[in-house]
């Protein structure tokens, strides 16, 4: 029987994101807890050499950046596919994926979520400045993002794909911040956040932080 494994770190976004695609494709998996400080050090730093997460090993396979991950589930188990067959749909979700990992995640991770809830866990005052230096990108990324949206589904066509798994676990988490007011211009985002919350993946797989959120 083949084994799967998910090195992570409790709370990450991106271990979020290759948990709920191994749950859509009824993969069973293991999750290794990589303590926050541990990842970069050995040996974890052997797994990825960049000292992130997560890390997948499929008996012995082992692979990181999180967009390879999901793309290789989704050529290991083709059904349910996570990734459109449309060429305009597909061109779609790799532009919402790109805009998470180029500008949205940089902002709203270390900028808002990192300020207003990791900082102050860890007894510490947000650092306003770095807020408000992040909020323009944020805003941009929630209008394109709902602008991608419209009136369908999911973000890159009428059925879930990589670009509503990668990008759904920072939108959770600043919908538990004062930021969350950014998206009152988009109900639609805000929608879609529900419906995908909604989903046995996302709730098999939600970190402590939303359960007590």
């Amino acid at each position: 029987m083949s084994r799967t494994i998910i090195y992570g770190t409790p709370g990450s976004t991106y271990t979020w994101s290759a948990q709920i695609a191994l749950v859509e494709k009824k993969i069973p998996h293991e999750l290794v807890e990589v303590a926050f400080g541990a990842h970069l050090q050995p040996p974890h730093r052997e797994r990825h050499p960049f000292a992130k997460v997560p890390v997948l090993d499929h008996d012995g396979f082992v692979l990181y950046e999180t967009q390879a991950i999901l793309r290789y589930l989704d050529q290991l188990v083709p059904s349910p596919p996570l990734q459109p067959s449309d060429p305009r749909d597909a061109a779609r979700m790799n532009q919402a994926i790109g805009i998470l990992d180029a500008y949205f995640w940089r902002a709203a991770g270390p900028g808002v979520v990192g300020q207003r809830l990791f900082a102050v866990m860890r007894g510490l005052a947000p650092d306003e400045a770095v807020v408000q230096a992040a909020v323009p990108v944020v805003r941009t990324a929630l209008s394109e993002l709902d602008r991608f949206l419209g009136d369908r589904q999911f973000l890159a066509g009428d059925r879930l794909t990589m670009a509503d798994i990668m990008v759904l676990p920072i939108v959770r988490y600043l919908l538990l911040t004062p930021e969350a007011s950014l998206f009152d211009p988009h109900p639609r985002l805000r929608a879609w956040c529900e419906r995908m919350s909604s989903r046995d993946s996302v709730r098999e797989t939600e970190p402590q932080l939303m359960r007590n959120g």
